[in-house]
């Protein structure tokens, strides 16, 4: 049993995407390790940390101990237009003084005990380094994302003037931060061992900075794998499911404009799973092009009212612009749902023909063509559905938990091992 400091910005036992990722890991890692988890929030903004003090007053998991980080007073006025929703760029320099607060914290805990190695797991984008690595002891970070701009041939797909500033302002900034920033350099070569989330993400940092990576999806598939129910498949509607945010990169219009191409009478219901800024918009959009029928609006709703809108879905489409790898893809798979995305991002590495459909990138108006021409296939053959259904069953075997265990020990005990050698050698 080693003993690990893990650093994990935002986690929680109740919430999905980055909340997840470092949620998943400590829990399953602490079965094998001593954990010493130094974190900043398990709510909505740093220093939020309700939600996990009170799990763990009732749930204590074995060989794991929180250590909120406290921000300074300067970091809270920092943040202080984020959390009130006028710049939320302002949570970026308060993000990185936060992890000059985590550097003093680490120093301080390898004063009075012995560390075995450093894992910065969340969040995952390559942006913030922090500072840990600064510190002479097996390193590892990642999975690490977020190299990927969205393709220009695609801004078409983006639905408002101020989506489309957003995403130039984060492509120019991309490009400074990924080339340009020597802290990023400095910690991507210092890295004993470098996970990246996407291939994408693999192929950019190696070609940029010469440092080669593991590639391993920020996460996996949790607790036990459902093969859809085959029952489902004699229904005569159609059930798609889509979630997420509803702003300019997840790019739902993509999917409302295939619907508009489909027969008035066509016997399909599209499940809407999530908020945000364009949700009035898309919602117009669906009235002015009069396929509201085809469309419920959930909003907001709790995981389990989404498993069980996954238990009577036979389809999981994802429009995203730029991703990860969603957090829906693991659960759609784990429910056995096949899944139609487009072919890029993570997405692009975890679907396969055998348990869905990747869509080509070409242009906006291809990807709803294609979108549209299957959506009305699978209504003439939904005994494809469930062959894909099937399909899914078997790849999900390859993202299960399990497995990302047997891959964290095995590069934690190599690098031991090289660190070990080297130390005995000076």
């Amino acid at each position: 049993m080693k003993h690990i400091l893990v650093l994990a910005y935002a986690i929680s036992p109740i919430r999905g995407s980055e909340y997840s990722v470092a949620w998943n890991y400590i829990t399953h890692m602490s079965q094998y390790h001593q954990l010493t988890v130094l974190y900043g929030t398990s709510g909505d903004h740093l220093g939020d940390t309700g939600e996990l003090e009170t799990y763990m007053q009732k749930t204590p998991l074995p060989n794991t101990r929180f250590i909120f980080v406290k921000a300074k007073k300067s970091t809270h006025w920092i943040n202080y237009f984020n959390k009130k929703g006028i710049w939320v760029y302002t949570f970026y320099l308060a993000y990185k003084q936060w992890h000059k607060s985590v550097y003093k914290k680490a120093e301080e805990i390898l004063k009075e005990e012995q560390i075995d190695l450093i894992h910065y797991i969340s969040p995952i984008s390559y942006r913030e380094p922090g500072y840990l690595w600064k510190i002479k002891l097996p390193y590892i970070w990642g999975p690490i994302g977020g190299t990927n701009d969205i393709p220009f041939r695609l801004w078409g797909s983006v639905s408002s003037v101020s989506g489309k500033v957003k995403l130039l302002c984060r492509t120019l900034a991309n490009q400074v931060q990924l080339h340009l920033s020597p802290r990023i350099k400095k910690a991507l070569r210092r890295c004993d061992v470098l996970l990246t989330a996407t291939m994408a993400n693999q192929q950019k940092i190696e070609k940029i900075h010469h440092v080669k990576s593991y590639w391993l999806p920020e996460n996996g598939i949790v607790g036990e794998i459902h093969h859809a129910n085959p029952d489902k498949f004699n229904r005569s509607k159609l059930h798609i499911i889509w979630i997420g945010r509803i702003d300019a990169n997840k790019a739902l219009i993509l999917l409302l404009k295939a619907l508009v191409r489909l027969p008035p009478d066509s016997p399909v219901m599209v499940h809407i799973v999530g908020d945000g800024c364009l949700k009035n918009k898309m919602e117009k959009f669906a009235s002015k092009k009069k396929i509201q029928h085809f469309l419920q609006w959930h909003g907001q709703i709790n995981r389990e009212k989404v498993f069980d809108l996954f238990n009577i879905s036979h389809l999981h489409i994802i429009t995203s612009l730029s991703e990860g790898n969603p957090t829906t893809i693991w659960e759609a798979m784990s429910y056995g749902v096949p899944m139609m995305s487009l072919d890029h991002c993570g997405m692009h590495d975890v679907i396969c023909n055998e348990c869905g459909i990747r869509i080509p990138t070409d242009s906006p108006k291809q990807i709803v063509s294609d979108i549209s021409r299957h959506i009305m296939f699978f209504m003439e053959h939904p005994e494809q559905l469930k062959t894909l259904a099937e399909g899914v069953s078997r790849c999900a075997q390859n993202f299960r938990w399990d497995k990302r265990i047997q891959i964290f020990n095995k590069l934690y005990d190599d690098m031991m091992f090289t660190y070990e050698y080297i130390k005995s050698s000076k």
